[in-house]
């Protein structure tokens, strides 16, 4: 009886604990994350807590400090790029990277941004963390500038700790919204007043965009006809467009009985002729 109590505690010490949605847990921990893919270390004097399709938060209670983190199919060349772009927050802050990235490991990768505006006086940095098949966590960290020391060293005892392991989530397309999106057609229509505007997005898997958009009177009396080209990124669960003319579009993206709805609208997936 001793040796299996011994040997059950030994594989919970192991594997972690389960972490379970909406539920709040408190450091040191060691967790095992399924609906990111990943087996982690909750630092002392942190508390996480996970939100179905909002990724996973540590957080200090006594502080403003935050880490995000959240699954994507990145291969080490999207990752570059990842880190080599600007970022929105949940409150659409525009993050914009500063200084250079700093290579950790062979696999952790992380750099410095700034806010828009210089309004928001936290500051930010983004690691990217790589695993097999194109599989990577990417964590968001917010913190003040008062608290850097402490923040880059628990920030790097959690990616450092980071192991990526089987999940079901990440088997299943569906679940990822940038997989879902990754080399797509689609197609939607959105009415504006006496408009009709039929609205079709080419998403290449080259993270490259094509948007086409047909604008028509009731009636079709009138059209205009209109093409941008771009890059594209998912943030937050929103399908970020970033223009070759220097403009971005956020479009909020959903799942409703396995259709994805744009703005509102429910889309439409094509065969995608243009790119893959």
């Amino acid at each position: 009886m001793r040796f299996l109590f011994s040997f059950f505690l030994f594989a919970t010490l192991l594997t972690g604990v389960e972490l379970e949605l909406d539920t709040n847990y408190e450091g040191p921990k060691k967790l095992t994350v399924s609906e990111l893919g990943i087996s982690m270390g909750l630092p002392r004097h942190w508390d996480a807590v996970a939100k179905k399709g909002e990724g996973l938060l540590l957080f200090q209670k006594e502080t403003k400090d935050t880490m995000l983190l959240r699954a994507k199919s990145l291969s080490r060349e999207e990752g570059a790029a990842y880190l080599n772009e600007p970022h929105y927050l949940e409150n659409k802050i525009k993050l914009f990277p500063k200084e250079r990235i700093v290579k950790l490991s062979s696999r952790i990768f992380r750099r410095a941004y700034t806010a828009q505006g210089g309004y928001d006086r936290a500051s930010h940095l983004i690691y990217v963390v790589f695993g097999p098949q194109d599989r990577a966590v990417v964590m968001k960290v917010k913190y003040d500038r008062d608290n850097e020391t402490a923040i880059k060293a628990s920030s790097m005892y959690v990616v450092q700790a980071i192991s990526f392991t089987p999940t079901k989530q990440l088997k299943n397309a569906l679940q990822d919204l940038g997989m879902r999106l990754k080399g797509a057609h689609f197609a939607y229509v959105k009415r504006d007043g006496a408009y009709d505007e039929k609205r079709e997005l080419w998403l290449c898997s080259n993270r490259r965009y094509l948007i086409k958009e047909d604008r028509t009177v009731a009636g079709g009396m009138s059209r205009m006809t209109e093409e941008k080209f771009g890059k594209w990124s998912v943030e937050n669960e929103q399908l970020v467009l970033q223009g070759d003319d220097g403009l971005d579009r956020l479009i909020d993206v959903s799942l409703q009985n396995n259709a994805l709805i744009f703005d509102g609208h429910r889309s439409y997936e094509l065969k995608n002729h243009k790119c893959q």
